[in-house]
């Protein structure tokens, strides 16, 4: 059972659903990427392809200030929105497709999440609407198969730091 690793929620499982294609990002994997990042408090965070909410919500539970959780099956966004009903946060969940929700979204974030599924590329279009919506210090946080060894091409994001955990490649980038 995939559970918070540190901050407030430390140790509650995680939104587990029996269908569906989700690889949420292992535990392992997950402290690493934070404790790159190191510090999450008063960030507004946007995940991306959210799935189960794994990241959203260890960010929330280490402090973040708030996040907007996207995922085009309803019955993720639906088990977030029933797993954030009793805790006080800050947290809005979209059902749709990662581009069609941007295009509609006029909110800024220090941090945005996106990892899609593993057969999936982020296309330029993607791209460009997540610079659009970083904060001038914002980092991006790209989840990709270990064997996908590309870059992203981006004018606002420089990549910082890579890390390979298991099968999952981590980048991560901070806007320049």
């Amino acid at each position: 059972m995939t559970r918070i690793i540190a901050g407030e929620w430390r140790g509650h499982p995680l939104p587990k659903l029996k269908t569906g294609s989700v690889r949420p990002t292992t535990d392992r994997a997950r402290t690493i990427l934070f404790d790159t990042l190191r510090d999450v408090r008063d960030m507004q965070v946007l995940d991306l392809y959210s799935g189960t909410g794994a990241l959203g919500f260890e960010a929330l539970s280490r402090g973040a200030a708030s996040l907007v959780s996207i995922d085009r099956d309803s019955k993720y966004i639906n088990e977030q929105k029933l797993w954030m009903r009793d805790r006080e946060k800050n947290f809005k969940a979209y059902v749709g497709d990662v581009q069609g929700v941007l295009r509609k979204l006029t909110q800024k974030f220090d941090l945005i999440l996106a990892d899609p599924p593993y057969a999936e590329k982020l296309s330029s279009t993607i791209m460009h609407l997540i610079e659009a919506h970083g904060t001038e210090n914002a980092y991006f946080v790209y989840e990709s198969a270990r064997r996908d060894e590309t870059s992203l091409d981006s004018d606002v994001f420089k990549l910082l730091k890579e890390k390979v955990v298991a099968e999952t490649r981590i980048q991560i980038y901070k806007a320049h």
